[in-house]
């Protein structure tokens, strides 16, 4: 038996991409201190968060937490990494420009192979993608047969030039009540912006998001270079959706900036509901298949992707990297062993959150794709705000499939460990602790 490593943390700087969504730093500010609550309910941990509101950084806003039990206590500083006013001024085009651009956006999946691509790398995404666009037209259909029923019911009154203009109208009108509601529901004009972002995007015609993703990177290697004199013992740059997209280009920038990236500190990438194949999958997206490649290959970096079959907005079963069918890590390892990279678990939605919960957003398929990001609401094999603010290195909770749950007793003390000959930790049950 070995001695153990260091494998506690007292202090960690946690950088998030979120994915394409308006949402600002105020309302990631309100979700994290709701998370950060029940983290600490679930854990039985003392948690408060020093800051009352966001404090502006170059890139975005940064606020500070602290999480105490029995026997630890972490201190983290956790910052957004914001593009939110792009996706908003996205978003905030007219509803014309936002129905050519989806036309196109479809046309482009089509012509260049991608929608095939998607479909032949993960049949359960290329169902998804096209859902939208069928909603659309099922949407359109109804209306347009409103509007010939309007128009064939008025014609013996009004004449059938007047009643054929009246068709029109109600056609556009229950047309575009159908796009707020219950579009709106289903998200679909978000949707339909996020596919036409999407092949923008792979094509390189939004220099502004480069622009951001390089700026990113710029604020990554100052806090690294920083991180020794603060005292921080690992910094975690976490990614959600077409987040983790910008979080793996960010760490790509900067290496390519500064190859010693990551090696004055440790730095490690977690994904979450990934949709990286999304971009790279598309005939365009060189650069971006480079930038995943570029962080693979960097010794220094450990990349964890957590993916699940109930999250269907995502890639499940994909490895961003190779775009080919992923295989999953063994549930324990040794810790720091990032020899697969980048190292896939499988978590199900369903085990992240109780039956109860689960039960209540089951239909709702954006709220199963945010889970991953939040706190669970029960000891889970997945919980976010583990690597956020729990007592234990990255590297320690990549290690076990169950993560926070194979460390902690049940009255929040963290378990004595022992690691074996293969540098696998010794006092990890079979099954998490109840």
């Amino acid at each position: 038996m070995r001695e153990v490593p260091a494998t506690r943390v007292g202090r960690r700087h946690v950088f998030f991409v979120a994915g394409y969504d308006p949402m600002t730093v105020d309302g990631h500010h309100r979700i994290f201190l709701r998370e950060l609550k029940r983290f600490g309910t679930v854990w039985r941990a003392a948690t408060r968060c020093r800051d009352a509101g966001p404090v502006e950084t170059p890139t975005g806003a940064l606020w500070r937490s602290e999480a105490e039990g029995p026997g630890w206590r972490t201190s983290t500083t956790f910052e957004i990494l914001a593009w939110d006013d792009l996706a908003r001024a996205d978003m905030g085009r007219p509803v014309r420009s936002h129905l050519r651009g989806s036309l196109w956006a479809i046309v482009d999946m089509v012509t260049s192979g991608t929608l095939l691509a998607y479909f032949r790398t993960s049949r359960r995404y290329g169902f998804f993608f096209l859902f939208t666009y069928l909603l659309l037209l099922a949407f359109w259909a109804a209306a347009v047969a409103a509007g010939f029923g309007v128009a064939h019911g008025l014609a013996p009154h009004l004449g059938a030039v007047a009643a054929g203009l009246c068709g029109v109208v109600v056609a556009l009108a229950t047309g575009l009540l159908l796009m707020r509601w219950p579009g709106r529901r289903f998200r679909l004009r978000q949707s339909l912006d996020l596919a036409e972002f999407s092949v923008d995007f792979a094509r390189g015609r939004l220099p502004e998001v480069d622009a951001r993703v390089t700026a990113f990177a710029g604020r990554l290697r100052a806090v690294e270079a920083a991180a020794g004199r603060e005292g921080v013992d690992e910094i975690v740059i976490a990614g959600h959706s077409l987040g983790a997209m910008h979080a793996v280009s960010t760490v790509a920038a900067a290496l390519d900036q500064d190859p010693a990236f990551g090696t004055r500190v440790r730095v490690r990438i977690l994904t979450l509901g990934s949709t990286t194949a999304k971009f790279a999958l598309h005939p365009a997206g060189a650069r971006l298949r480079a930038a995943a490649q570029r962080v693979a290959d960097a010794p220094q970096i450990g990349w964890v992707e957590v993916q699940s079959r109930d999250d269907i907005v995502s890639f499940y079963k994909v490895n961003p990297v190779t775009l080919e069918r992923a295989t999953f890590a063994e549930p324990q390892l040794a810790v720091g062993d990032f020899a697969q990279r980048p190292l896939l678990r499988h978590v199900p939605v369903r085990e992240m959150v109780s039956a109860a919960t689960y039960r209540r957003f089951f239909f709702d398929v954006m709220r199963r794709h945010c889970q991953c990001f939040l706190a669970s609401d029960i000891r889970a094999p997945h919980d976010f705000y583990a690597y956020v603010c729990g007592p234990f290195a990255f590297d320690v909770l990549a290690a076990h499939l169950h993560a926070l749950c194979a460390y902690m007793a049940p009255d929040g003390t963290p378990l004595p460990a022992a690691l074996d000959a293969g540098g696998r930790l010794m006092t990890l049950p079979d099954q998490p602790p109840s």
